[in-house]
């Protein structure tokens, strides 16, 4: 008999209160239509991403992704007050119509959280050992989230060993790519060819980088690939500018050249680096706490003219504390202020190169991330819903250590 499927189901104004859920109503599964793979979730994370896909899952409709299942209880078939995040990580494909993916093999990409198989409908992508989703309802997403790298079944060894390279594939992956996205083509060595800013404004030579949230994933991605894989036009420091939670995790990265806290006088920071007023300066907000990342730019803007300030995530809280009715705070505007949506930065970077050419760089850039780690970061494994379960309490009482990941095998 098959087992009985189970997910995590969210109340949607409220997502970190949460129930893990079985759904024995769930089975026996229909008949799998043509073109298409039956998958379920083998490997997952919870870090912040997840908790952001709920903050503005109204907006970007991530709440859509993976719906209320039809055979949910009653009391959570709500579609209007609960749902479900997504993750990202592996699922096993455990049938398959589409000849080019066999049953047996895995897929990484953007997935459910809990055992419930999940159907997709899919095309082969332009690049070898990808697919494409083309079920119409996943179509109001951008594509980054439609399309899942395969592989060979011989991947199950390594997730049942809890190897550390699929543990940073489920962790990090997607936030390297924004990281190379922000390096290769936002801010390229020739700034000339960035896809989104000016040359004035994409050129790093020299310039000073602080990076708030310094010890989050993708903010430790681009540190990382400013030092070890930028080769001209390099920021002459990068900074860290942490809070007291991240502060001693960020420093023992070394991926920093200084790391000092957000409660620093960033002025006072800046002279005693020996910026000069005419210097510039990049300030890379990655969920800086409170507002920080925007208040450090308006004072250093007074005084460095040639300040800037790039958006590219945002501060995770629990909407409980939120006022009633609260909307997600929206982000400043203004001269020197850009943000960054990565699956926009990927469409502009696949039509610069190519599909193919965006795929082989970033999947080189990628290996030699995951070869080397992060000095100091430890991953921790759970198993099975009921440990998701409890890793999402963690995460949301604010429990998860800065220099820790949460890794489930389900």
């Amino acid at each position: 008999m098959a087992d009985v499927p189970v997910v995590q189901i969210l109340e949607k104004k409220s997502y970190f209160k949460q129930a893990i859920v079985p759904l024995p109503n769930a089975l026996p599964l229909p008949s799998l239509g043509e073109s298409s793979l039956r998958i379920r979730t083998e490997l997952l994370c919870i870090t912040a991403n997840n908790a952001t896909y709920c903050k503005v899952g109204d907006v970007y409709h991530w709440w859509d992704v993976h719906p209320i299942p039809p055979s949910a209880p009653a009391e959570y078939s709500d579609p209007t007050i609960y749902g479900r995040t997504n993750c990202w990580g592996y699922a096993k494909v455990i049938d398959s119509t589409f000849g080019s993916v066999p049953k047996g093999s895995y897929v990484w990409g953007y997935l459910p959280l809990g055992t419930l198989p999940l159907d997709l409908q899919v095309k082969q992508g332009n690049v070898p050992d990808q697919v494409i989703v083309t079920d119409d309802y996943r179509q109001k997403q951008i594509a980054i989230y439609n399309r899942y790298l395969v592989f060979p079944a011989s991947l199950g060894k390594e997730i049942e060993a809890k190897a550390s390279g699929v543990a940073y594939d489920s962790l990090i992956r997607v936030m390297h790519l924004t990281a190379y996205l922000i390096q290769n083509f936002m801010f390229p060595s020739d700034p000339t060819q960035s896809v989104t800013l000016k040359p004035e404004e994409a050129d790093l030579a020299d310039a000073t980088v602080i990076n708030f949230a310094p010890a989050s994933k993708v903010g430790l991605s681009l540190a990382y690939l400013l030092r070890h894989q930028r080769q001209t036009s390099k920021p002459r420091r990068v900074v860290g500018a942490a809070s007291e939670h991240s502060i001693a995790f960020a420093r023992a990265t070394q991926l920093y050249d200084e790391v000092a806290p957000t409660s620093t006088d960033p002025l006072a920071l800046l002279s005693s680096l020996g910026v000069p007023q005419d210097g510039k300066v990049v300030l890379f907000d990655f969920g800086g706490r409170a507002g920080v990342g925007y208040k450090w730019f308006v004072a250093i803007k007074q005084k460095f003219p040639r300040a800037q300030l790039v958006f590219v995530g945002m501060e995770v809280t629990d909407p409980a504390a939120a006022a009633p009715g609260s909307a997600p705070p929206k982000r400043p505007e203004g001269d020197g202020i850009a943000g960054v949506h990565a699956g926009i930065l990927q469409d502009l970077a696949m039509g610069k190169v190519g599909e193919v050419e965006y795929f082989r760089g970033l999947n080189e850039s990628w290996e030699g991330l995951r070869k080397d780690g992060f000095s100091g970061f430890t991953v921790t494994w759970g198993q099975g819903m009921a440990d998701v379960g409890r890793g999402w309490d963690k995460f949301a009482k604010n429990e998860a250590r800065a220099d820790e990941g949460l890794v489930f095998t389900i």
